[in-house]
């Protein structure tokens, strides 16, 4: 693995259980804000590209995460 995938999944293992036990709409709204938090950081005129190719890596981490959740249950 990759120093940056690391980062990843180190980020991800301690925001998970901050979001666990939230419900749906809570979860979705705070990661709502912190897209729009990071999107705000880019250059207004790339936002759109950004959000564009940010969704699409979301598209493809979707078929992983819920096998991942199916093992899990």
């Amino acid at each position: 693995m990759s120093r940056q995938s690391d980062g990843v999944i180190e980020i991800v293992a301690q925001m998970a259980p901050i979001l666990s036990g939230h419900p749906p709409e809570i979860q979705g709204a705070a990661l709502a804000d912190l897209l729009a938090i990071w999107l705000a950081a880019h250059p207004e005129e790339l936002r759109a590209a950004v959000l564009r190719v940010h969704l699409e890596y979301v598209h493809q981490l979707v078929p992983l995460n819920a096998t991942l959740i199916k093992l899990q249950s």
